[in-house]
């Protein structure tokens, strides 16, 4: 009651929908999600080795740009004036100037205190700057070579003015001060090589100083921006040597950032970051709309599912309600289209087909049964006439005789002992009267000796005041079967031969019995005129061969076939199948 309007898992919607649609729409997710992970970390790990690359070439061209103004300090540091005392530093710096435009200003000795020792025509003005004088005496005297100071604040308007320092030693070897110039990045060509090493269409690459401020940008307006809460920043100041990784900008847009420390200043690093928009492939971009394209995979999902049910199930559901209307009697229920696929149509043609052979058989079984209630009747009819006409007259006649012996006996003993003899006469002929109707009614050789010798009784009886002769051929290892079988296996044979007399017009025919592992063979061919054989078992009722309609329903009675060919001018042969039964049964029985 419930399954039919309840068809749950085990419906053909469901089924559909759990075996086909949401697996493939599943894995379909599951492919995009995973495609586009896989090809984002892959290309996250060549954007990352790319752009730390860069940033490495960037620190090392940033380097060889301020060779050349350190070379001119290294050179005017060698001078033994500087550690002689007296005028002669001053007049030695004013003399060098700008080291031939090397430098952004004139050159300044800065002594081991981190205060201005010896300056050229004037103090410059980023002498003031006492924390980046101290920290570029500290870095020197630590790195003993060239190195940088913080970006300097009051540089006289140059927003990217860091000052170039390196150390001098006096007679004995020891340092006794730093010989230190200012530098900006855009005369040292820095700006420049910035410029060109940044990653994109909106990638950047600058300059920072150990404090965060940026020292040159490759777009002028962020020079002195402040990166101390940049996140990029702080994971390279955390590392050792060049690396790359993902931040946030302060705007909160993903970036790919690659870092690479700078020798000559401690704390300084060559940083490259781009938009990480900008890497992705079309693909990538748009991976926020993956979750677009998988309700898409579902909407198409749910069509398919819609036409499904629309196309197969609901027509299905409409032909298995006519099936019940075919069952039920209704033959030409499955006449009316169902729609749907061509292949339910197809189905729906079939069965109608089927329905209609069905009705055209049930008919056939009518006509058959009727003509097997007409056949009793008129054997009934027969077996009345022959006991009237045939055995009693013949008891009448006997009474007759016995009679006139009676009254023949006291006068002639002679006439009597005719008489007698006539009697004798008449009830053999009875006898054997009565014999034929017996077996007629009930074979007693099948009873008595079994299934061959009653077939042999069959075939010589069948011969017997006709023009016809028979022959009996039978193969295999002979075995006893069910009563019941036996007597289906010889009405079959019996019939058969009975339609060989009365219409083949055949002079000889040949009953085969095979007896073969699984089955008994029963064959009965004739060399007679033939026929048009029926195909189908509908057409044997059509055509009125129910002699053959009746051996067809016992042979399929024991789980056997019948098969018939025959031809116009080339004889009949009917062919019997019955397999044996199961060896539990057979003993049973």
């Amino acid at each position: 009651m419930t399954r039919r309007g309840l068809p749950g898992l085990r419906g053909l919607a469901m089924q559909i929908v759990l075996w086909t649609v949401l697996p493939l729409t599943l894995v379909l997710i599951g492919v995009a999600f995973t495609g586009v992970y896989s090809h984002e970390k892959a290309m996250r790990s060549l954007v990352e080795e790319r752009d730390r690359a860069l940033a490495i070439v960037a620190a090392a061209e940033v380097e060889a740009l301020l060779e050349g103004p350190s070379a001119a300090l290294e050179a005017l540091a060698e001078e033994p004036a500087l550690w002689q005392g007296g005028d002669a530093p001053h007049e030695l710096l004013a003399a060098a100037g700008c080291l031939g435009g090397r430098l952004a200003g004139e050159a300044a000795l800065i002594g081991d205190d981190g205060r201005l020792s010896a300056s050229g025509r004037s103090v410059p003005a980023w002498a003031a700057e006492q924390s980046a004088l101290a920290a570029l005496v500290r870095s020197a005297g630590v790195r003993q070579e060239m190195t940088l100071s913080p970006v300097l604040e009051k540089a006289g308007g140059e927003p990217g003015t860091f000052l170039l320092g390196v150390p001098v030693h006096d007679a004995s070897g020891a340092i006794s001060g730093v010989l230190a110039g200012p530098v900006t990045a855009r005369d040292t060509g820095i700006e420049r090589a910035l410029g060109q090493a940044q990653a994109g269409e909106h990638g950047t690459a600058y300059l920072v100083d150990p404090s965060g401020l940026v020292v040159a940008h490759s777009a002028a307006a962020h020079v002195r921006t402040s990166l101390a809460g940049h996140s990029g920043f702080s994971v390279a100041q955390q590392a050792e040597g060049a690396g790359a990784t993902e931040c946030e900008s302060p705007e909160g847009e993903r970036m790919a950032l690659a870092y690479a420390p700078l020798g000559p200043g401690p704390g300084w690093y060559v940083i490259i970051e781009e938009p990480w928009s900008e890497l992705s492939s079309p693909v990538l971009r748009y991976s926020q709309a993956v979750p677009l394209v998988a309700a898409l995979a579902a909407v198409i999902a749910l069509l398919t599912l819609y036409y499904g049910i629309r196309s197969l199930v609901q027509p299905l559901r409409a032909l298995r309600k006519r099936a019940e209307m075919v069952a039920w009697g209704d033959f030409d229920a499955a006449r009316t289209p169902v729609g749907g696929v061509e292949e339910i149509e197809d189905l729906r043609r079939a069965m109608d087909d089927m329905a209609q052979r069905i009705q055209a058989y049930q008919r056939g079984m009518h006509s058959y049964i009727a003509a097997i209630t007409q056949g009793q009747e008129e054997e009934r009819r027969r077996l009345a006439r022959e006991l009237h006409d045939d055995t009693a007259q013949a008891l009448i006649a006997l009474g007759q005789q016995v009679e006139m012996a009676q009254k023949a006996l006291p006068t002639s003993s002679e006439r009597a002992a005719e008489r007698l003899e006539s009697v004798r006469r008449m009830l053999a002929e009875t006898l054997e009267g009565v014999r034929r109707f017996s077996r007629d009614l009930r074979p007693v050789y099948l009873e008595d000796l079994g299934f061959v010798p009653a077939l042999e009784m069959l075939v010589r009886t069948a011969c017997s005041g006709q023009e016809l002769c028979a022959e009996l051929d039978v193969t295999g290892s002979v075995r006893r079967l069910p009563p019941e079988m036996e007597l289906a296996a010889y009405r079959i044979t019996q019939e058969a031969l009975h339609n060989v007399r009365q219409h083949a017009r055949a002079s000889r025919a040949w009953v085969e019995a095979r007896f073969e592992e699984q089955e008994l063979v029963l064959r009965v061919r004739d060399d007679g005129q033939g026929f048009v054989a029926p195909n189908l078992p509908d057409a044997m009722a059509r055509g009125g061969h129910f002699g053959l309609m009746g051996m067809q329903e016992r042979a399929l009675l024991y789980g056997g076939s019948l098969s018939i060919r025959s031809a116009p001018g080339q004889g009949t042969q009917v062919i019997v199948r019955l397999p044996y039964p199961p060896p539990a049964r057979a003993q049973g029985e």
